[in-house]
């Protein structure tokens, strides 16, 4: 195909307009268009005025597209010439002013332009810094800094010439005909058959990191012949779309990196993290390692170490302000016997029945998680001492003979747990490391350990052995918890039982101890399915076979033993299921055989139905094949189908147990742990026999400015507010609306007692609301249209009294994403509380602008302004859609000098390089997120810049440290260099860690829970790192749970005292409850 492209310039001075023309020619099938573009080539010059037969004349010859220029003007700084273009001839005006290389010739332009080289050609360099007229202003671009690691890969190119079919019987090859994309797409299958460090780009080429033998730059033909129907089907077996592109791609995994900013006080280099270049003010206080290289980014990143990688060491010897006071902690001193012990990872392929006559071998159809429980079969005819972690993972104190660390394939025979005779596994097993239980011993005496190389793998064996010697009268779910056979309780009515756990795992604190907690969990119920719907339904159990499929929907269960087998023994099946018969046994009739159900089992397999008027059980997708409730059992420790909030309020209920009392119980579990087991023996376990009795401190609480009402000192845990320091509405009065979602009889009456009770609560407050707000209801899917007329009347907020809880989720969306209203939602029953109202005036002064009260003790000096920063992700849970398992990322940031305000930013996070099935913690626009909340902060402070940003992140695991200290720290200091470049605030980073099985109870036996303000900062923290427990509320009910801070950058030069006393006066700054 021929382009043709115009460029006309026009000089001010002269009349006459210059037209350059630049063609390029091309072969192959041509559109209409690119025909017509064809004739219009041709070597002749175009001139200015030509008519239509002119061109058309033009048009008809033929010749090479060489490009032809009309000599510019005097004022024209450029001769273009030769489509190739290796020549650029300025003019006379040009060749004044610069110096560039004067070509001159009279020879035709064909043979001056083979004349030219590359070392003419002159690109003239930027005249200045860049312009300066104009309004400054930022733009983000959609561009990323991006370094990889030095290397040198070979191109080869592969084309598929033939495919055919080989016949089985005679061998005989049959060329298939395939079109050119499918003869591509097989390319994947050969990259296969290469060496494994290959980058294939999904169509023709491949990069090796070595030189592949055999292949030359000469074409060299290949033969593959091993490919089989399935994967020369477009399916490529039983891969995914997904799973084919992911194999494509895959390669030698080369180390990336992400540049830094120019004023960045963190400098990353290299996606594992290796790295971190402290700012200029932290480099004046701590000894940071400094990196500094006039290298590429690319070379400086092969240099790094993990050593680089510096977390701040607790700057004193603990914090000494607050009233001493001395905790119980449920932890206690363990002690093992060093050993090496081999490591070795077992995996389930095939499982196969014997057929009992003739002993042929048929393959039996598994889920993942149903292979993997049969490793502990496997486990039983290995040597005695080994510890099985419940998983895939397996310790043995001897070296499993034939095995080495090349996967070795195995068969064993197991009896069927059904009942039907004997399994055949087949598995493969391979030695993995060697890992020592004195490695978590020398952690703790070694004064250069941190917590970026905790000894992971010989915590994960003690804790093995410790689930192993102690799981005799429990039932072990995975790695982490061991649970109660009898449940605590049985909620029947929905369908689920609450079983006692106890969780244990070995921290090393300042000593190796154990930590021991209680937990519960709730399991579908088990048992007979005829009964346990009874307990629900009662006999009318056909009228609800709807809400039964609703209820048993994914559930497993498992027959009585009626099936036979060929030798006469009797086994029972598994099965999913898939709904319920609306009509009973005795009249659901089998159309092949012209006889219900009921009749069926009395005639096959001589049972006769005690509940013949009960409904069936589908047990098949596709086919009808019903099974009579009476003869099925659910399968115990199954998730159950209940709502979560059902379930989540019945397990808090029961896991809120008072501290003496969980203590007692955690108690009993350590003197029956090490009863009998010959693993205590062969390594010498030992535990205290009472818990760790450690020192605390109790904070005194802050004063709190109420405006109006004075400054007043606050109560530990619990307070009343007077009234609000700064209250919304002071300008003008707000308009309101009441809605109630949906319609109800008692709508009416109810918004009447809102309306008076809100208005007089917010008299008190001092927050001017319009006496007379819109009262209005309406159906969940009539919301939009009701936001958006509230919207058009000025309304500052909505207040919805749901009669619907699942309302709630539509509502928020629809308000804070759609429609940007406020919104405040309460519950129907809730009304008659007692003060209710007051509550609800506390989150709507703070959603519309006002501040409740002031800590004064925050701000020390009103010359340092601090911002403070949030943040958390928040996981899906798992779901069969993996396509919208979208993790959502949440930052807040303080926006008002004395940290009472704030603002959020939300944002979705991208799919990780695992695909939809792992989540990821990093956020990851951290950089644009902290970037927006600092413009709102310096619209709130006349541009002054923060002089201290204190970052609170929850939710990061120990083993995430690195990776949150190197990205999320790095896009924090680079957000500040790119609003003003030059200006380094203090960072101070800390993790929040909640989720953790740390408990503390009073060594006053009279005392109910620990007091809020309570810190401990020695004996269960690091033993050299800044971080502390603090537990800042009120323990109404169980045992309070003290949130773990854990600081990874400072450099603000914090003290034990400053930092505790700081985020426990924060606390009292949240402004939707007084607690």
């Amino acid at each position: 195909m021929r382009a043709v492209m115009l460029a006309i310039s026009t000089d001010t001075r002269r009349s006459d307009c210059n037209l350059i023309v630049f063609m390029s020619s091309g072969g192959g099938k041509k559109s209409r268009k690119g025909r017509k573009h064809q004739q219009s080539s041709g070597p002749s010059g175009v001139q200015e005025g030509m008519d239509r037969d002119d061109r058309s004349s033009n048009a008809t010859r033929e010749g090479p597209s060489l490009s032809t220029s009309v000599s510019p003007g005097p004022s024209s700084g450029l001769d273009v010439s030769s489509s190739s273009k290796e020549a650029i001839v300025p003019s006379e005006t040009a060749r004044q002013k610069k110096s560039h290389p004067k070509l001159v010739s009279t020879s035709p332009l064909s043979e001056e332009v083979s004349k030219l080289s590359l070392t003419n050609v002159s690109i003239p360099s930027r005249p200045d810094k860049g312009g300066k007229e104009g309004k400054p202003t930022t733009v983000t671009v959609n561009c990323w800094d991006f370094s990889v690691q030095p290397k040198v890969l070979y191109m080869y190119r592969a084309e598929v010439n033939k495919v055919s079919r080989i016949n089985d019987k005679d061998a005989v090859k049959c060329e298939i005909r395939m079109s050119p994309k499918d003869k591509r797409d097989l390319i994947s299958h050969i990259t296969q058959k290469l060496p494994k460090m290959i980058v294939y780009d999904g169509g023709h080429d491949i990069y090796s990191l070595e030189r592949l033998p055999g292949i030359t730059t000469d074409p060299v033909k290949k033969e593959k012949d091993n490919l089989t129907k399935q994967n020369m089907s477009s399916g490529g077996g039983k891969k995914s779309r997904k799973g084919r592109k992911h194999q494509q791609s895959s390669g030698p995994s080369l180390s990336t990196s992400v540049s830094p900013g120019p004023s960045s006080g963190l400098d990353v280099s290299s996606s594992s993290k290796e790295a971190i270049v402290p700012s200029e003010t932290a480099r004046q206080k701590k000894s940071h390692p400094k990196l500094v290289s006039t290298s590429p980014l690319s070379e400086e990143v092969s240099k790094l170490s993990l050593t680089n990688v510096s977390i701040p060491s607790r700057p004193d010897k603990g914090g000494k302000e607050g009233k001493p006071t001395t905790v119980t902690v449920n932890c206690w001193d363990f002690f093992v016997q060093p050993k090496v012990l081999y490591m070795y990872r077992a995996e389930v392929n095939k499982v196969s029945r014997i057929n009992d006559k003739d002993a042929v071998k048929c393959e039996i159809r598994m889920s993942p998680k149903d292979k993997r429980d049969l490793i502990s079969h496997i486990t039983q005819k290995l040597p005695k001492m080994i510890v099985y972690d419940g998983g895939h993972d397996i310790y043995s104190l001897e070296r499993l003979p034939g095995v080495t660390t090349d996967p070795v394939k195995k068969e064993v025979s197991i009896s069927d747990p059904l009942g039907r005779g004997n399994l055949l596994l087949e598995y493969q097993i391979m030695e993995v490391k060697k890992v020592s239980t004195d490695d978590v011993y020398e952690y703790v005496r070694n004064p250069k350990a941190t917590s970026l190389n905790i000894p992971q793998e010989s915590i994960r064996l003690l804790d093995c052995i410790l689930k192993t010697v102690s799981k005799q009268s429990f039932v072990s779910l995975g790695r982490a918890a061991l649970f109660q056979e009898e449940p605590i309780k049985v909620v029947s009515e929905k369908l689920f039982s609450i079983h006692k756990g106890f969780i244990s795992s070995v921290r090393p604190q300042w000593k190796v101890r154990v930590n021991l907690d209680m937990t519960c969990k709730a399991f579908f119920v088990s048992g007979n399915l005829a009964d346990v719907m009874y307990e629900k339904y009662g006999d009318n159990m056909v009228k609800y076979s709807k809400e039964m499929a609703f209820d048993l929907r994914r559930i497993r269960v498992e027959t009585d033993k009626f099936y036979k087998s060929d030798n006469g023994s009797v086994y029972s099946r598994r099965f999913t299921v898939h709904g319920i018969s609306s009509s009973p046994a005795d009249k659901l009739m089998i159309d092949e055989l012209k006889q219900s159900v009921a009749e069926y089992f009395k005639e096959h397999h001589h049972i006769v139905l005690k509940y013949p008027y009960l409904p069936c059980v589908k047990v098949d997708q596709k086919r009808d094949v019903y099974i009579p409730m009476e003869l099925l059992n659910i399968l115990p420790y199954q998730s159950p189908n209940a709502s979560k909030a059902d379930v989540a309020s019945e397990v808090i209920r029961c896991a809120a147990v008072r501290p003496a009392e969980r203590f007692r119980e955690l108690q009993n579990f350590v003197n029956n742990m090490f009863k009998s087991h010959p693993l205590i023996k062969q390594f010498s376990l030992s535990i205290q026999p009472k818990p760790a009795e450690i020192k605390a401190r109790v904070i005194q609480p802050p004063t709190a400015d109420f405006g109006r009402s004075g400054v007043r000192p606050l109560k530990a845990g619990s307070f009343n507010s007077p009234g609000f320091h700064d209250p919304a509405g002071k300008e003008r009065e707000l308009m309101w609306a009441i809605l109630s979602v949906p319609p109800n009889k008692l709508a009416q009456g109810n918004a009447q007692k809102a309306i008076a009770e809100l208005l007089k609560a917010a008299k008190r407050f001092g927050v001017r609301l319009s006496p007379c707000p819109i009262v209005s209801h309406c159906p969940k899917r009539e919301l939009n249209r009701k936001f958006e007329e509230f919207s058009k009347q000025g309304c500052a907020f909505l207040l919805l009294i749901l009669y619907d809880e699942q309302c709630y989720s539509e509502i928020k969306r629809l308000s804070d994403l759609q429609m940007g209203i406020r919104t405040q939602c309460v519950r129907s029953r809730t009304l008659s509380k007692p003060n209710v109202f007051p509550n609800l005036l506390l989150k709507l002064n703070g959603k519309l602008g006002g501040v409740n009260w002031r800590i004064p003790g925050l701000i020390k000096s009103s010359e340092e302004l601090i911002m403070v920063f949030g943040a958390d992700v928040t996981h899906p849970a798992p779901t069969q859609i993996q396509q919208i398992r979208k993790s959502v990322a949440a930052v807040i940031g303080s926006v008002s000098p004395d940290l009472m305000r704030y603002a959020v930013v939300v944002r979705q996070q991208a799919t990780t390089e695992k695909g939809n099935k792992a989540t990821r913690e990093i956020i990851d626009d951290m950089r644009l997120t902290v970037k927006e909340l600092l413009q709102l902060y310096l619209r709130n402070t006349n541009g002054r810049f923060p002089t201290r940003m204190i970052f609170y992140r929850d939710g990061v695991s120990e083993g995430q440290f690195e990776n949150v200290l190197v990205e999320e720290l790095a896009a924090i200091q680079r957000a500040c260099a790119d609003i003003r470049p030059g200006v380094e605030p203090a960072i101070t980073y800390i993790v929040v860690q909640k989720r953790h099985h740390i408990r503390l109870k009073p060594f006053d036996s009279r005392a109910r829970n620990v007091e809020p303000g309570t810190v401990v900062d020695t004996d269960i923290t690091h033993p050299r790192e800044f971080d502390f427990y603090l537990c800042s509320q009120e323990g109404i009910q169980g045992t309070s749970k003290p949130a773990h801070y854990h600081v990874l950058y400072d450099d603000s030069n914090w003290t034990s005292d400053a930092l505790q006393m700081f985020t426990y006066y924060l606390c009292y700054g949240y402004m939707r409850c007084c607690r």
